[in-house]
């Protein structure tokens, strides 16, 4: 009995993290002319509940192709929970953005630090061992900037490399869609537009029938990284970065969580 207490308590702790999000079109190369059902994803491995309270939370989501951008937010915020319904009518690369309000969350001193400690937030568990603030729990804000790479056809463009201008910003500097499997990609964090140097990023990899892997790198001090993308399939890159919030009775931390999705 106290073994699988034990396990549930395990499970629960585990789930307190499961907090990546990322946008997951029901596919990623369409043909000219295809839609496609976009939805908004919370968990962890590429699994995950549908994004709550999107109304609310929801700030802004983009269509970016060559030349055009379209705000897609209207058509977001008719609904909570239903997909979103898009329609390709031009060939190319096609760079799709979601950023969100700030939410809030508290987290007891030993949830918060395992949290830091779980996602690479090096910064703050530092600050507040340095502060003697380890036995302390957190007020914190967050917030999303998601990304996704849809391809239309056979004409590729720059587009997959454009700087958004989120506050949390996962740029690759190759287009996936013209890659092979075994090779590497380039990408670049930045925050607020500056290089995030030895950030804590993690790339995620499945198929539909093979189980999610992971692997944990980080950046340089130019806030860059090689991931090798060595199997064909679905690829989430995700980063969070956490600042110290002061004077501000609301919360004492604002995260930002970046997040990148395409297939090989």
């Amino acid at each position: 009995m106290k073994k699988v207490l034990s396990l549930c308590l395990l499970f629960v702790a585990s789930s307190l993290l499961a907090h990546e999000f990322w946008l997951m079109p029901s596919k990623f190369k369409l043909k000219i002319g295809q839609s496609i059902n976009l939805q908004l994803f919370v968990g962890e491995d590429f699994m995950g509940d549908i994004w709550a309270n999107r109304k609310k939370r929801l700030l802004k989501l983009t269509h970016l192709t060559e030349g055009n951008k379209r705000d897609l937010t209207s058509i977001a915020l008719k609904s909570d929970s239903l997909p979103i319904p898009l329609k390709f009518e031009t060939e190319g690369t096609h760079l799709l953005t979601m950023e969100s309000k700030n939410s809030f969350i508290a987290l007891e001193a030993d949830k918060f630090n395992d949290y830091l400690k779980e996602d690479g937030i090096e910064n703050i568990y530092e600050l507040r061992q340095k502060q003697g603030q380890l036995k302390q729990p957190s007020k914190e804000l967050y917030r999303r900037c998601a990304k996704t790479l849809i391809q239309v056809g056979n004409k590729y463009s720059d587009i997959f490399k454009k700087n958004t201008q989120m506050p949390l910003e996962i740029i690759p500097l190759n287009n996936p869609y013209q890659m092979k499997a075994g090779e590497d990609i380039n990408i670049k964090v930045l925050f607020n537009n500056q290089p995030l140097k030895n950030k804590m990023v993690v790339a995620w990899h499945k198929t539909a029938t093979q189980k999610t892997t992971h692997r944990k790198l980080k950046t340089d001090a130019n806030g860059a990284l090689q991931i090798k993308l060595d199997k064909a399939g679905y690829w989430m890159i995700s980063t969070v970065h956490m600042e110290e919030v002061k004077n501000n009775p609301e919360a004492n931390y604002q995260s930002y969580w970046g997040n990148l999705t395409f297939e090989l």
